[in-house]
């Protein structure tokens, strides 16, 4: 219950914030105002993935403060450890719970969130009454390294999967052209290839001179590479599927710097999830406080660290983007560092470095007499 409550007022605030920035975009709609009310409805509905990156880890971490903070008003918090059970045994639910909610954040990252966030400015255009039609990509060039392959669109509808006004160049290993298509239109067929339509075909010998041109009035290709690959180079990589970024990252040309922000975008995917589990270990280190008095200033600490948390990632984030550190560390730096000071905290507040201390010298000193029975043991045979 205080998990979906605070998802819910989490969610809420965002609405609130994103709606005052994209107001006036809503009001230019010329529709009615029942019309205008359904689109900001549909709007809103539709970035629910999005919004839960954003919310989730947030009310995660207040709700687990709030349970606990609710048992530590009753002395149940007392009550659970005066009857024997270990704060790992009462904490244990917590953390499975926030495990199923990483693991549906994991899938809302790497699918529906992209996917919402696409079509965000999609529907903003919608209701501006501007159509919203954004899968129509005017004098596109694309460089297709694994094929050896450049092409250059006039336009390219993804959508239809048909193509205006398209050049397509084939090169072999040495970067020597071989052969170019000239086509006044083109689609991409079900059977996966392309098919030109009014054709002219050059084919260059070694040295760069045109050997031979034919003209088609219309050619099978065998080029199979589809409209909608091509179309990522020019879609953000906060839009792209993980794997879309995969295959992105494997087959663009572009330098370092330009695909840093798609490689820490895909780690980002790959780590954020893990923020669920970091920001619960610390709603269990304020929550689970046996000082009632300080349970406002747990609150305005959590808050602190809240505003801290996701004001750390994206700045570390951002500097992975400008290619200011290297993709990974940018993507795992803040929820490791925060997760490991989280689990000393913890550790430290119930004594569990001690207790691994004590159990440590008790292993070892079974393992040291073991030892001098098996050498007494030995001395003794002998």
């Amino acid at each position: 219950m205080p998990f979906v409550v605070c998802l819910a007022a989490c969610t809420l605030i965002w609405i609130m914030v994103d709606i005052y920035g994209n107001l006036e975009n809503f009001l230019e709609h010329k529709g009615s105002f029942g019309t205008t009310i359904w689109i900001i409805v549909k709007f809103y509905s539709l970035q629910v993935p999005t919004m839960l990156v954003l919310v989730l880890p947030a009310a995660l971490l207040i709700s687990t403060m709030w349970t606990l903070l609710a048992l530590n008003r009753r002395s149940e918090l007392v009550a659970f450890q005066a009857g024997g059970m270990a704060p790992f045994w009462l904490f244990l639910p917590f953390l499975v719970f926030s495990l199923i909610w990483m693991a549906v954040l994991f899938f809302d990252m790497n699918w529906p969130a992209p996917v919402s966030l696409g079509m965000r400015d999609r529907l903003l255009k919608q209701a501006q009454g501007q159509g919203g039609k954004s899968d129509v990509y005017q004098n596109l060039p694309y460089n297709d390294r694994r094929n050896r392959r450049i092409w250059f669109f006039e336009s390219l509808d993804i959508n239809q999967d048909k193509a205006r006004g398209l050049s397509i160049l084939d090169r072999d290993a040495d970067g020597n052209d071989i052969r170019q298509y000239f086509a006044r239109s083109g689609e991409y067929t079900p059977g996966g290839f392309w098919r030109l339509n009014t054709v002219t075909e050059k084919v260059y010998d070694p040295s760069g001179g045109v050997e031979q041109t034919k003209d088609y009035e219309q050619l099978d290709t065998d080029i199979t590479t589809p409209p909608k690959q091509i179309s990522l180079v020019v879609s953000a990589p906060e839009e792209m599927t993980v794997s879309q970024l995969s295959q992105y990252i494997v087959t663009s040309t572009s330098t370092p710097e330009n695909m840093a922000k798609f490689r820490t975008e895909w780690w980002y995917r790959m780590l954020y999830p893990l923020s669920a589990l970091v920001l619960t270990l610390y709603g269990l280190m304020q929550g689970a406080r046996i000082d009632r008095r300080g349970a406002a200033a747990g609150v305005f600490k959590t808050i602190l660290l809240l505003v801290a948390y996701m004001t750390i990632s994206n700045l570390v984030v951002g500097m992975g983007n400008f290619n200011k550190l290297p993709p990974f560390l940018a993507a795992v730096a803040t929820p490791v560092a925060f997760g490991i000071v989280g689990l000393w905290l913890l550790a430290g507040q119930y004594g569990w470095w001690w207790q691994m201390l004590e159990l440590a010298r008790e292993w070892w000193g079974k393992a040291n007499g073991n030892a001098g029975q098996a050498s007494a043991g030995g001395e003794l045979n002998g």
